[in-house]
């Protein structure tokens, strides 16, 4: 389990303040997928440095199964594993089964264990032929699923994957989409990722960061009813530049307005369900608008597709 609460972090920047987390409150339940969502800079990495103890927080706290990040931060990091993107993460001229076994001999395990276990792993994620190639010669994919191997070498509780199907082909991020939903059956998993299709796939909590602050968090149902349903306006004529263009969510009247040069004229309006996208673009965009109105600016949305 992963409990966060009223966490905050503020970076001195060229002798600016920027305000990375600014009161985030959170909890993913064992058993448990939640995605963490949000524009570059929203605070996701940030978020995941903090539970992964290399970074401490202003002010608030985070608990992994119990466990303070900061105050027991050595018992956390037995209950981890963290999967990054990071292609520097293994050695280039090792094997696959290598790799695994120095990982596995530097958290303790004995020379036979080591062995065991990566060979079990190996096994686990696809990669078992493939065993005896040097990691150089890993596709993405098989990269990424060596990686996930790396973090479960002492088969931890709770795992931090950030953006994990990054670069991945679509069938290769379905393959380690269902690894993923296997292992969540007794482990709590927290994600990072841009792919909203993914998310809604996979986890029963999202979480929504902007600007560093949470501005919804829920299942994605949730969160598609808390939105409503858009309206579409699509196009058919051939010179047309945007063949459809979603002119609002929830508003019962709206007034569609394109420039000229885009020589579009409405052709069909109609009502579709919101996806986890059209979710995520409507919050984030409505929390910047908030913050443009207390600032002064204007507080209007754009919608384009």
């Amino acid at each position: 389990m992963i409990d966060v609460s009223h966490l905050s972090k503020t970076f001195q920047v060229k002798g600016k303040e920027i305000h990375a987390l600014s009161d985030i409150t959170f909890e993913v339940k064992t058993g448990e997928i939640c995605g963490l969502v949000g524009h570059n800079g929203a605070g996701k990495t940030t978020l995941v440095k903090i539970l992964s103890t290399l970074i401490i927080p202003d002010s608030g706290e985070a608990r992994v199964e119990g466990h303070d990040v900061v105050s027991e931060a050595n018992i956390v990091r037995k209950l981890l594993g963290v999967m990054t993107v990071s292609e520097r993460a293994f050695y280039y001229r090792l094997t696959g089964m290598e790799n695994l076994m120095f990982f596995a001999s530097i958290r303790g395990l004995s020379l036979g264990e080591s062995r065991s276990r990566a060979k079990e792993l190996l096994e686990m994620v696809g990669l078992l032929d493939w065993k005896d190639i040097p990691y150089m010669k890993y596709s993405t994919g098989m990269a990424r699923k060596l990686a996930l191997a790396r973090a479960l070498i002492t088969d931890p509780p709770v795992i931090l994957m950030d953006e994990p199907t990054l670069g991945m082909d679509p069938i290769s991020s379905r393959e380690f989409r269902r690894l993923v939903e296997g292992l969540a059956k007794r482990k709590t998993v927290l994600m990072t990722s841009h792919n909203m299709a993914e998310v809604e796939d996979l986890a029963q909590r999202v979480v929504i960061l902007n600007r560093g602050s949470v501005v919804a968090s829920g299942s994605p149902q949730e969160l598609k009813e808390r939105v409503g349903t858009m309206k579409l306006v699509r196009t058919r004529s051939p010179d047309a530049r945007l063949r459809k263009f979603v002119v609002g969510l929830s508003d019962q009247y709206f007034l569609v307005r394109v420039p000229e040069h885009f020589n579009v004229e409405g052709d069909e309006v109609r009502r579709e369900p919101a996806t986890l996208e059209d979710v995520f673009v409507s919050l984030t965009d409505e929390a910047d608008s908030t913050t443009n109105r207390s600032r002064g600016g204007g507080g209007w949305r754009r919608w384009a597709s």
